[in-house]
């Protein structure tokens, strides 16, 4: 049955991994399995993802490999990670949700830290790519997250003021980066490795919930 249109913030802009498909498991065993290929450090999936914050891919594998990257480096990465995306799948219940954004008026975006190759890799192969017509990607930008730069250009790029934006993250970073940026900041706590901010005034334990924190919100 479908949901009748309801009032809302004029966009909503998505994380990527960890908020629209179930890469926590795939993505930060890919960049330990590159470094050590490329000659860094034994470090595991969890250093990584402690270090995702500092930017995107190419700054990562600098921070570990300590050394500027080198274009085939950065093919070794990407080598690394085409081999498992086609195991990677949209959270139950995101696609519903675009939907239902889509036909209640709300605009989509997509503002990932992830690089462009490998998030218009994972857009077509888990068929979001339809859904959203904006992708701002962590290579597009001149600073990471939280920094507000990839946020407020997603905004531009769908012609949305940030102030009528929410923004939808699992992550700490995702919130601060909606804060700084001036947009409504959602928890997205439907991935099992989320964590828990305190002080979080909209959390949503599974993707439907998005709509109704978003309807209340909008009064």
């Amino acid at each position: 049955m479908n949901r009748p249109p309801r009032v809302g913030p004029a966009a909503v802009v998505f994380d990527l991994d960890g908020t629209l498909v179930d890469t926590m498991t795939i993505a930060p065993t890919v960049y330990a399995d590159t470094i050590r290929a490329l000659g860094g450090p034994d470090v595991s999936p969890a250093t990584v993802v402690a270090t995702w914050h500092i930017g995107a891919t190419p700054v990562v594998l600098a921070h570990f490999l300590q050394r500027p990257v080198t274009a085939p480096d950065l093919e070794c990465f990407h080598r690394h990670f085409e081999a498992v995306v086609a195991d990677v799948r949209p959270f139950p219940g995101v696609l519903d949700l675009a939907d239902d954004l889509d036909r209640a008026g709300c605009r989509l975006g997509i503002f990932t830290a992830a690089p462009r190759r490998s998030t218009t890799l994972v857009l077509a192969r888990t068929g979001l790519d339809r859904l959203f017509p904006v992708v701002v990607c962590g290579d597009e930008v001149p600073a990471p997250k939280p920094a507000p730069d990839g946020l407020w250009l997603a905004c531009r790029r769908l012609g949305v003021d940030v102030a009528e934006t929410a923004y939808v993250g699992d992550a700490t970073v995702d919130l601060a980066c909606a804060e700084a940026a001036g947009a409504l900041a959602v928890h997205a706590r439907w991935c099992d490795t989320s964590p828990a901010p305190a002080d979080v005034p909209a959390v949503a334990h599974r993707p439907a919930q998005v709509l109704d924190l978003l309807a209340v919100t909008a009064g």
